[in-house]
């Protein structure tokens, strides 16, 4: 299997400016207190971010983890109002669409490389993910999860392993998943170790819809059962890499497509990603002639 990427990631206060390494500081120190679940979330999404390169969307998520303390100010920051989300049972929220899947036509033959990625509104209600794999396979999905909010804050991390899950169950043999969220890689390593019991923040554990279990939880037992055959490795987003644009811009359309079902039927849709997933294949193949 091969070895993911030497080195460890910087920490976030590594990659933001002076004002905002006080403000992360801050927040590391409440949360060590409180056990904060929704700010320790918020803190690894701007992390997410950071590492991407997007230090506006980090310090958004910063801002949103606030009010903070100023520095040297010793007063507690306030609790989230409401109820503690992960003490009451919510009713669990029905993926809207059935997965669109297909394989392309590819040439060529050798390992097998697979990009995903999700898509999700700024308040997690609308989420979509999708993966494309040199063998020719794709798919995506989209929720919406407004109504019961499974995903709490996470909904972007979610989407992010959701796009795993549908890969891994659509793809066998031995894969490389190529990964652009480095939270997200995380909880896959920890995965594969046998870590399974490791979930983000505020996701609901409740079995869904007649009693089957959380996408993430099957994703968790997939990982480690295919740990020999399955191989992690970082692809930096929004930079040019074929396959990873391709399952970025194949989510962003089940997202669209859900939030605005009258556009097309389903068989347009289906007939829309299949294009979309040839399209990029194709332009992959043309980059690496002699990959699978």
């Amino acid at each position: 299997m091969p070895a993911d990427p030497p080195g460890d990631p910087p920490q976030l206060e590594d990659l933001l400016g002076e004002a905002l390494r006080a403000q992360v500081t801050a927040l590391r120190r409440y949360v060590r207190k409180t056990r904060d679940v929704r700010v320790a979330e918020l803190l690894s999404l701007a992390f997410d971010a950071a590492v991407a390169g997007d230090i506006a969307a980090a310090a958004g998520h910063i801002a949103a983890a606030v009010p903070c303390p100023a520095p040297g100010v010793q007063r507690p920051l306030p609790r989230p109002a409401g109820p503690n989300p992960l003490a009451e049972p919510r009713r669990t929220a029905s993926v809207i669409r059935r997965p669109l899947t297909g394989r392309a036509r590819v040439t060529g033959a050798g390992p097998v490389l697979i990009a995903t990625d999700g898509s999700s509104s700024g308040d997690g209600a609308h989420c979509a993910w999708a993966y494309i794999a040199t063998s020719g396979h794709w798919g995506c999905q989209a929720g919406d999860y407004s109504r019961d909010n499974v995903n709490g804050r996470s909904g972007a991390l979610i989407a992010e392993l959701r796009a795993a899950n549908l890969a891994l169950l659509g793809v066998a043999g031995p894969v490389t998943l190529l990964v652009d969220s480095v939270i997200a890689l995380g909880y896959l390593r920890a995965w594969r170790r046998g870590d399974t019991g490791r979930m983000p923040p505020q996701y609901d554990l409740h079995p869904r819809h007649a009693g089957a279990p959380p996408a993430l939880v099957t994703l968790a037992e997939q990982v480690c059962a295919r740990r020999q055959e399955l191989a992690l490795a970082h692809v930096k987003g929004h930079a040019g890499h074929t396959l990873n644009e391709g399952a970025d811009l194949l989510a962003k359309r089940a997202r669209h497509w859900m939030e605005k079902p009258e556009i097309l039927s389903q068989q347009a849709m289906q007939a829309d990603a299949t294009d979309l997933a040839a399209t990029f294949l194709a332009q992959w193949h043309r980059e690496h002639p002699q990959s699978g």
